[in-house]
């Protein structure tokens, strides 16, 4: 059986693993990521946190964080990651291993990865929605993704949801990801209260208890959230609509609202056929890999 290596660049380590073709996975390294960033060390960094899985894989899958420029395999810059700039990838990994490379952002690789391995995995289309720090988006249809220009199609988390509203770390007013994430969460209740949150957990916590401020936020934020979803899947049309990532924990306070809210408003000859849910917990790493088995299919 085929074995890919999957490859999970994050702000605060480098998850690198072996899958096999039914997404088991054999072997993993985990390394953290420096202190002091610069390309020579995070390459050095990566290239030994491949080396122990590098014989047993026909390719390697590496999902980050962009911007990026997917054709030359260069991560442009990261917000998390400062001291890198244009750093090359893709040539590094090639020169180093010998072995096909495949570098896609990290939710694209989790569309991926959900794709071919998630509960919706047998529909013919699925978009996918990462819920966290951010909003990330994928599409895959028929088993190949859609990655848009240089890999950064899909936005959905900054697309407009509110017209002149908040402030978004990219820039610009009203992106759904500055009312439904964590960043989105935060600071929406920052300003509603003048208290700032540690976690993610936190703010669930306070909807659990029935906090007024946190249930309007999640409330508007769930509305903003659906009808971004309902501005692409009549764009797209895609059979499954799945939302992934760690927000998800806590699907229970939001989902139904969601997902009723999207049903209520979009094509009913798209309803029909549309499919909703929260996936699984797959790893950054396994979408990673994702790309490998892909690419060797198409």
């Amino acid at each position: 059986m085929r074995k890919a290596i999957g490859v999970d660049i994050g702000g605060g380590s480098i998850r690198a693993s072996l899958f096999d073709e039914t997404g088991k996975e054999q072997k993993t390294e985990i390394s953290p990521t420096p202190i002091h960033l610069d390309n020579e060390s995070f390459l050095k960094i990566l290239k030994d946190t491949i080396r122990p899985l590098a014989k047993e894989g026909i390719g390697i899958g590496v999902g980050s964080p962009g911007p990026l420029d997917n054709e030359r395999g260069v991560l442009i810059a990261s917000a998390n990651m400062q001291g890198l700039k244009n750093l090359p990838i893709t040539e590094s990994l090639r020169k180093e291993f010998s072995l096909p490379v495949w570098y896609e952002n990290d939710a694209n690789c989790a569309a991926l990865g959900e794709a071919y391995f998630g509960d919706y995995k047998n529909t013919e289309s699925q978009l996918i929605l990462t819920l966290g720090t951010g909003v990330g988006g994928g599409f895959v249809n028929r088993g190949i993704l859609y990655s848009g220009y240089l890999g950064n199609g899909i936005e959905i988390g900054h697309t407009t949801s509110v017209i002149g509203g908040a402030l978004c770390g990219c820039g610009v007013q009203g992106c759904v990801e500055s009312y439904f994430s964590t960043k989105g969460f935060f600071g929406r209740y920052l300003e509603k209260s003048g208290k700032s949150l540690a976690n993610a957990e936190e703010f669930f916590q306070l909807v659990r208890k029935e906090d007024p401020i946190a249930k309007e936020i999640l409330h508007f934020g769930t509305l903003a959230l659906a009808h971004a979803v309902r501005n692409a899947v009549h764009l797209l049309n895609p059979e499954a609509v799945v939302f992934v990532g760690g927000i998800t924990k806590s699907y229970d306070l939001f989902g139904k609202l969601l997902e009723t809210e999207i049903r209520s408003s979009i094509f009913p000859v798209l309803n029909e056929r549309l499919k909703i849910g929260a996936g699984g917990s797959l790893s950054g790493a396994l979408g990673a890999a994702s790309l490998v088995f892909s690419k060797e299919k198409v």
